[in-house]
């Protein structure tokens, strides 16, 4: 199955390589002239992220069917090709890469059937089956007015991923079968995970009053016949209405559970997971990103519908879609930068931006041991809107502290990350933090990519993604105290490199 290639070099080109499956070549032919124009447009945005992945043009949302095969990484996300807002028939973008950092785009993978029960190919996984060959599992959303629920559907490829081909057994799982209880709602998001030799699927559904995720085990070596194990999470509706995007991972010896709870800021819950009760039992629980807060003007803000992969090495990396950005611009959303995910000593995740993105690292300013008593200082030769910073702070005994990025060159306008030593404001998300128990410090790692701005906390212990407008010409970036004495351990800034 051949798609619409997107290819990305000094500027775009598209062409259609035959007929996907189940597309008739006419709508391939309009989604490449629709991505085409809306492609003019979005490359004339200066707020527009130059060194996170997105697709070519138009609307992306949740990331799908990450997985490491054959040399390459593989990135799917869902994308209306037809337009830069959300539409109920999406499709699957697809991208891969040989160093989790720059990306090559790849022929559309997976196009509705045309049939009631799959309008649109919705959030998905990917995994590899009992005989080596690559698979994406999705969630077939139904035809508005059919009376249809969603099911799950699956295809498979060559070594390439390249040609798909829909498993003639779909759909593959359906709401009402394999001897599961009968689900009210939800039930989507097909995550696939191994564990002893044995290939499970996860969704999210609603049964009774609670949000839960059952799990199912494959019973072929295809992976298209699958049996009901139980539920392996639960929660009250009143707390989660719509349990979306769950992913399940081994860290260690531990589990941990996250997911993206009805537009709110996605949740993790880390604990043993015992296979031959297929419970999961989680110890500590809390906030993955501090994104999806408030909306403020309208937009959405943050870091939701995850997805992960595993490298060569063994480090389990997560990917999550950006969102909040302004309407009508040929293009909205993006990739979150790859996170390598662990626990810390407490049991808690830890998130570090992959170390392979050093490479896009340019130019470099360095200070070291800058007081600061009540008073500011602006960094030379750091400004810039694609910037890389790491900072240390010992805070002294100033009541805040901390920098400001997109300055204004009077000062009078700036992105504020500010910590009074319990709370750390970045740009009005505000997050409770805790000090370095044994230096009393706090670490920022900061990535500023025009609109978007990742930012780590103390190795990732807290992490918060915002989408910000500052004005254009705002650039400057610095440091501050306020009420009393602080001291800057070290403070780098590198400018980043785009990778489009």
């Amino acid at each position: 199955m051949i798609g619409a290639a997107l290819l990305i070099g000094a500027t775009l080109a598209l062409s259609v390589h035959g007929q996907t499956q189940d597309a008739p070549k006419n709508s391939l032919d309009k989604a490449a002239a629709a991505i085409k124009a809306a492609a003019a447009k979005a490359q004339k945005d200066p707020t527009r992220p130059v060194y996170h992945f997105r697709p070519p043009a138009q609307w992306m949302n949740d990331v799908c069917g990450t997985i490491y095969h054959k040399g390459y990484y593989h990135l799917c996300y869902m994308i209306n090709p037809f337009g830069d807002h959300i539409a109920s028939m999406e499709v699957w973008g697809h991208a891969r890469s040989k160093d989790l950092v720059h990306w090559e785009h790849l022929p559309i993978p997976l196009w509705p059937s045309g049939q009631p029960w799959e309008d649109g190919i919705y959030t998905g996984g990917a995994a590899i089956n009992g005989h080596g060959r690559p698979m994406f599992f999705w969630t077939a959303n139904p035809r508005r007015g059919s009376g249809l629920k969603r099911t799950a559907a699956a295809a498979t490829s060559d070594d390439a991923m390249i040609r798909w081909k829909k498993c003639p057994a779909n759909p593959i799982l359906r709401r009402a079968t394999h001897g599961d209880p009968k689900f009210d709602g939800g039930w989507d998001a097909p995550f696939l995970f191994t564990e002893k030799g044995r290939t499970f699927v996860i969704f999210g559904a609603i049964l009774g009053g609670e949000s839960v995720v059952p799990i199912y085990e494959a019973v072929n070596r295809e992976l298209t016949r699958w049996t009901y194990r139980g539920i392996l999470y639960r929660i009250s509706k009143r707390k989660v209405r719509d349990l979306e995007c769950q992913n399940f991972v081994k860290l260690g010896d531990q589990w941990m559970l996250f997911y993206s709870p009805d537009n709110k800021q996605m949740r993790y819950y880390v604990g043993p997971f015992d296979l031959a009760k297929f419970a999961f039992t989680p110890k500590a629980e809390g906030i993955l990103d501090h994104a999806f807060g408030k909306a403020t003007g309208g937009l959405r803000r943050g870091f939701y519908a995850s997805n992960v992969l595993y490298t060569p090495d063994g480090r389990c990396v997560i990917f999550a879609w950006v969102s909040g950005f302004k309407a009508s611009r040929g293009w909205n959303g993006c990739v979150s930068l790859p996170r390598v995910l662990t626990l810390g000593p407490d049991g808690r995740p830890r998130q570090a931006p992959a170390v392979e993105l050093r490479k896009l690292r340019g130019k470099h300013v360095g200070l070291k041991r800058v007081k600061l008593d009540s008073a500011s200082r602006v960094v030379d030769g750091a400004a810039g809107d694609t910037l890389e910073i790491l900072a240390k702070f010992d805070p002294g005994d100033a009541k805040a502290f901390g920098l400001k990025v997109r300055r204004s060159d009077d000062g009078r306008r700036a992105v504020k990350l500010r910590c009074d030593g319990r709370v750390l404001d970045v740009a009005g998300t505000k997050v409770p933090v805790k000090l370095d128990k044994d230096q009393n410090t706090l670490t920022l790692h900061v990535f500023l990519d025009k609109s978007v701005m990742e930012v780590f906390v103390n190795g990732g212990r807290e992490c918060i993604t915002r989408v910000i407008y500052p004005g254009q010409k705002d650039l400057g970036v610095e440091v501050f105290a306020e009420g009393g004495k602080a001291t800057v351990l070290f403070f780098d800034v590198w400018q980043m490199k785009p990778i489009w």
